[in-house]
Protein backbone atom coordinates (compact mmCIF):
# COMPACT_ATOMS: atom_id res chain seq x y z
CA UNK A 1 0.00 0.00 0.00
CA UNK A 2 1.44 3.40 -0.90
CA UNK A 3 1.64 6.37 1.43
CA UNK A 4 -1.28 8.30 -0.09
CA UNK A 5 -3.52 5.26 0.42
CA UNK A 6 -2.97 5.46 4.21
CA UNK A 7 -4.50 8.93 4.41
CA UNK A 8 -8.25 9.19 4.08
CA UNK A 9 -9.84 11.93 2.00
CA UNK A 10 -10.79 13.79 5.21
CA UNK A 11 -7.14 13.77 6.37
CA UNK A 12 -7.62 11.23 9.22
CA UNK A 13 -4.82 8.63 9.27
CA UNK A 14 -5.64 5.02 8.64
CA UNK A 15 -4.25 1.95 10.28
CA UNK A 16 -2.15 -0.51 8.27
CA UNK A 17 -5.33 -2.52 7.62
CA UNK A 18 -7.07 0.46 6.08
CA UNK A 19 -9.41 1.30 8.99
CA UNK A 20 -9.69 4.83 10.21
CA UNK A 21 -8.16 5.60 13.58
CA UNK A 22 -10.51 7.51 15.91
CA UNK A 23 -9.41 11.11 16.48
CA UNK A 24 -9.43 10.67 20.28
CA UNK A 25 -6.69 8.01 20.12
CA UNK A 26 -4.11 10.01 18.19
CA UNK A 27 -1.09 11.28 20.17
CA UNK A 28 -1.92 9.67 23.50
CA UNK A 29 1.25 7.61 23.64
CA UNK A 30 3.40 10.68 23.06
CA UNK A 31 1.82 12.55 25.98
CA UNK A 32 2.26 9.52 28.23
CA UNK A 33 5.89 9.09 27.27
CA UNK A 34 6.57 12.81 27.67
CA UNK A 35 5.19 12.66 31.19
CA UNK A 36 6.90 9.44 32.23
CA UNK A 37 10.44 10.10 30.98
CA UNK A 38 11.19 12.93 33.45
CA UNK A 39 9.59 10.94 36.25
CA UNK A 40 11.76 7.92 35.41
CA UNK A 41 14.91 10.05 35.27
CA UNK A 42 14.11 11.48 38.70
CA UNK A 43 13.32 8.03 40.13
CA UNK A 44 16.53 6.51 38.74
CA UNK A 45 18.44 9.56 39.94
CA UNK A 46 17.10 9.18 43.46
CA UNK A 47 18.16 5.55 43.55
CA UNK A 48 21.59 5.87 41.93
CA UNK A 49 22.62 9.28 43.25
CA UNK A 50 20.90 8.72 46.61
CA UNK A 51 23.02 5.59 46.98
CA UNK A 52 26.07 7.63 46.05
CA UNK A 53 25.25 10.14 48.75
CA UNK A 54 24.90 7.34 51.32
CA UNK A 55 28.30 6.04 50.28
CA UNK A 56 29.72 9.57 50.61
CA UNK A 57 28.21 9.80 54.12
CA UNK A 58 29.92 6.54 55.09
CA UNK A 59 33.22 7.80 53.68
CA UNK A 60 32.88 11.12 55.54
CA UNK A 61 32.11 9.38 58.84
CA UNK A 62 34.93 6.86 58.44
CA UNK A 63 37.45 9.59 57.58
CA UNK A 64 36.39 11.65 60.60
CA UNK A 65 36.74 8.66 62.93
CA UNK A 66 40.17 7.73 61.61
CA UNK A 67 41.43 11.32 61.74
CA UNK A 68 40.21 11.70 65.33
CA UNK A 69 41.95 8.44 66.28
CA UNK A 70 45.15 9.64 64.64
CA UNK A 71 44.95 12.87 66.61
CA UNK A 72 44.25 11.04 69.86
CA UNK A 73 47.59 9.23 69.51
CA UNK A 74 49.46 12.48 70.13
CA UNK A 75 49.49 12.26 73.91
CA UNK A 76 51.52 14.28 76.34
CA UNK A 77 54.10 11.75 77.51
CA UNK A 78 55.15 13.84 80.50
CA UNK A 79 51.65 13.49 81.98
CA UNK A 80 51.85 9.71 81.63
CA UNK A 81 55.30 9.58 83.24
CA UNK A 82 53.98 11.28 86.36
CA UNK A 83 50.80 9.20 86.54
CA UNK A 84 48.53 12.07 85.52
CA UNK A 85 45.38 11.50 83.45
CA UNK A 86 45.96 11.29 79.69
CA UNK A 87 46.21 14.61 77.86
CA UNK A 88 46.82 15.52 74.24
CA UNK A 89 49.39 17.92 72.84
CA UNK A 90 46.91 20.21 71.04
CA UNK A 91 49.12 21.32 68.13
CA UNK A 92 50.43 17.81 67.45
CA UNK A 93 46.96 16.25 67.72
CA UNK A 94 45.46 18.77 65.29
CA UNK A 95 48.37 18.35 62.86
CA UNK A 96 48.07 14.54 62.94
CA UNK A 97 44.31 14.67 62.30
CA UNK A 98 44.70 17.18 59.46
CA UNK A 99 47.49 15.10 57.89
CA UNK A 100 45.25 12.05 57.98
CA UNK A 101 42.42 13.97 56.29
CA UNK A 102 44.78 15.24 53.61
CA UNK A 103 46.13 11.72 52.97
CA UNK A 104 42.56 10.41 52.67
CA UNK A 105 41.65 13.20 50.24
CA UNK A 106 38.74 14.35 52.39
CA UNK A 107 37.81 17.93 53.23
CA UNK A 108 37.59 18.45 56.96
CA UNK A 109 38.73 20.32 60.02
CA UNK A 110 39.65 19.81 63.64
CA UNK A 111 36.82 21.28 65.69
CA UNK A 112 38.51 21.20 69.07
CA UNK A 113 41.26 19.67 71.19
CA UNK A 114 40.40 19.78 74.89
CA UNK A 115 42.28 17.77 77.48
CA UNK A 116 42.31 14.20 76.18
CA UNK A 117 39.58 14.66 73.56
CA UNK A 118 39.72 15.72 69.91
CA UNK A 119 36.78 16.41 67.60
CA UNK A 120 36.92 16.25 63.78
CA UNK A 121 34.33 17.16 61.10
CA UNK A 122 34.46 16.12 57.44
CA UNK A 123 32.57 16.75 54.21
CA UNK A 124 32.50 14.50 51.15
CA UNK A 125 30.81 15.55 47.90
CA UNK A 126 29.17 13.08 45.50
CA UNK A 127 29.04 14.24 41.88
CA UNK A 128 25.61 13.20 40.57
CA UNK A 129 25.07 11.26 37.38
CA UNK A 130 21.32 11.29 36.76
CA UNK A 131 20.17 14.19 38.92
CA UNK A 132 22.54 16.44 36.97
CA UNK A 133 19.98 16.21 34.16
CA UNK A 134 17.53 18.19 36.31
CA UNK A 135 20.10 20.65 37.64
CA UNK A 136 21.40 18.93 40.79
CA UNK A 137 25.11 18.52 40.07
CA UNK A 138 26.36 17.36 43.47
CA UNK A 139 25.24 16.09 46.86
CA UNK A 140 27.22 16.63 50.06
CA UNK A 141 27.53 14.42 53.09
CA UNK A 142 29.05 15.24 56.45
CA UNK A 143 30.61 13.21 59.20
CA UNK A 144 31.97 14.00 62.64
CA UNK A 145 33.75 12.06 65.34
CA UNK A 146 35.36 12.49 68.71
CA UNK A 147 38.22 10.45 70.11
CA UNK A 148 39.55 10.42 73.63
CA UNK A 149 42.95 9.25 74.78
CA UNK A 150 42.66 6.68 77.55
CA UNK A 151 45.07 4.59 79.57
CA UNK A 152 44.44 0.96 80.32
CA UNK A 153 43.27 -2.13 78.50
CA UNK A 154 40.32 -3.59 80.38
CA UNK A 155 39.11 -0.42 82.06
CA UNK A 156 39.81 3.20 81.51
CA UNK A 157 42.58 4.55 83.72
CA UNK A 158 42.47 7.94 85.33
Amino acid sequence: MSLPALIAPGGAPRTSRGRRRPAAERGEVNILVAGLVPALIIAIGLVVDGGGQLQAADEAQYAAEQAARAGAQEQDNRAAQYGLPPALVPEAAAAAAEAHLAAAGVTGRVDYVEGATIGVSTTVTHETKFLALIGISSLSAEGSADARAVRGITEEGS
